[in-house]
């Protein structure tokens, strides 16, 4: 038989190279305050143990790969590990805990406050490791933490098998469960971490643990909305999957005339009450050619007829238009609504640096308020503002709210304020436009915050995303599998 001629791996060739590299520099004294500074031997330790990308700040990559998706967040690690498989994480943490580091974790860089990066620790990257893998018999599926959306979509796509996930295809499976995972379908099927069925889990402590209802199962409860980073590094997600072969997807825009008679509509009958749990859909503010467009979109997990009958009331709404009008999976409708009817925010520049501000509204909000909230969205100070609303309801609510860390249960929605920026001229006053339309809004507000758009400006962070009960119970959880609290940032769970 033929037999081809014995090639050394690149990656392990390049490897070495770094390895003989760090172990000829000479060891010099760390620093005052730095015995924390890997010597030249532990820098080629992890090189040698680990089979993923090794980033140092002298690497060509650093600056690209140091960078959150928001640019507004400039942090400088004194290492990056791209884990390549599940001993890369057992490796890195061990590292980091012999050199007393910080660790950061990351699947896909998009915390809304940039905690997934750091300055002088290490990152634990999982972006490399991803993967979906289908298990038809038992109606599972087994997603790799740095899955992105896209991935997880399309390998459902054509199945007729749905999980919840969100509306953004970059964002990555372990932090979004983690902090809840909201979605078009949420109304219909709830939560992501609602249908997640068991975590695969590397503690600080070198072990791995599987958590379920039967297995570690005060983990299991922490991990679905107690957020990453906290009690350990998530390496697989296994969800419930449910059958969805196709939805409906529909998409309305009204004039400037109508648009707070539809927002007091939609919250009046199309969250908590009235609407189908099958109904779900995003209402945003956006601007389009210079031009503010008032639409909602949306997915109904059912025929069309059913969906188009849910929608009636708001066509008959003057200016009322039917802009989409589609059938397909519930990937090919999350693809078509990123461009279609409008890309929102359009044409954003490279670079540019985002602040956004949450909240969760659960008292009706009069006409007239809405009608204010709208005057203050026409002052963004460019066109790359949003506001959007994302209603709650149906299967959301049912979800007991001791049932997960997710807590969020008996809201009508929460609401979004984004705003984009170049320079600290330009932040300043796109800080004031959000709070303005913030403080319209707080008296209709319960005062908590969607931990998946966690906010640095918090007073008390742990009671706007959990609220006393459960944050006791979470500090309990991290006491048990956490207990020397290596794992911890500016807003993490703090241990007993």
């Amino acid at each position: 038989k033929a037999s081809m001629a014995h090639r050394k791996s690149l990656n392990r060739t390049a490897k070495q190279r770094r390895i003989a590299h760090f172990l000829s520099q000479p060891l010099q004294a760390a620093a005052p305050g730095q015995s924390a500074a890997l010597t030249p031997a532990k820098k080629a330790d992890l090189e040698a143990r680990t089979v993923g990308r090794v980033v140092f700040p002298w690497d060509a990559d650093y600056d690209a790969d140091r960078q959150e998706t928001n640019p507004a967040f400039q942090y400088y690690p004194l290492v990056i590990v791209y884990c390549a498989c599940e001993t890369d994480v057992l490796v890195s943490m061990g590292v980091a805990q012999d050199a007393c580091l910080a660790v950061s974790v990351r699947s896909g860089g998009h915390s809304t406050a940039g905690y997934s990066v750091n300055t002088g620790g290490m990152v634990i990257d999982l972006s490399e490791m991803k993967g979906v893998v289908l298990d038809e018999d038992r109606a599972l599926v087994h997603v790799l933490p740095g899955t992105p959306f896209e991935v997880f979509n399309g390998a459902l796509n054509g199945t007729g098998w749905h999980v919840p996930t969100g509306a953004c295809g970059s964002v990555c499976v372990a932090g979004f469960v983690q902090g809840g995972g909201y979605g078009y379908t949420s109304r219909t099927y709830g939560i992501q971490s609602d249908k997640a069925a068991a975590f695969r889990v590397a503690l600080a402590s070198g072990t791995v643990v599987t958590a379920n209802e039967r297995e570690n199962a005060d983990l299991f409860w922490a991990l679905r909305g107690g957020t990453g980073g906290n009690f350990g590094v998530v390496l697989q997600v296994s969800y419930h999957m449910v059958r969805l072969p196709s939805v409906w997807g529909w998409s309305i825009t009204w004039q400037a005339e109508q648009a707070a008679q539809v927002l007091a509509l939609l919250q009046k009958d199309y969250t908590r009450q009235g609407a189908p749990e099958q109904l779900g859909y995003m209402m945003n503010l956006g601007y389009y050619n210079g031009q503010v467009v008032y639409m909602v979109q949306g997915m109904y997990c059912g025929p069309r007829d059913e969906g188009y009958a849910a929608i009636e009331p708001l066509l008959q709404i003057p200016g009322a238009q039917l802009v989409v009008d589609k059938v397909g999976t519930y990937p090919e409708l999350n693809n078509y609504f990123e461009d279609h009817p409008y890309p929102l925010p359009q044409d954003l520049p490279d670079g540019i640096c985002e602040t956004k501000a949450s909240g969760y509204i659960d008292k009706p909000i009069p006409q007239a308020v809405w009608q204010q909230v709208i005057d203050q969205f026409h002052r963004a100070v460019n066109p790359w503002s949003m506001v959007y609303t994302e209603p709650y309801g149906g299967a959301i609510a049912r979800y007991p709210v001791e049932g997960s860390a997710f807590v969020h249960r008996h809201v009508d929605m929460d609401i979004v304020i984004d705003g984009c920026w170049r320079d600290e001229e330009e932040r300043v006053k796109v800080q004031a436009w959000i709070d303005g339309l913030y403080d319209l809004l707080r008296p209709y507000m319960n005062g908590h915050v969607y931990q998946n758009y966690p906010d640095r400006t918090l007073k008390d962070f742990a009671k706007a995303y959990w609220g006393d009960a459960t944050y006791r119970r979470l500090r309990e959880v991290k006491t048990k599998y956490d207990p020397t609290n290596f794992f911890c940032y500016e807003q993490s769970i703090a241990p007993l």
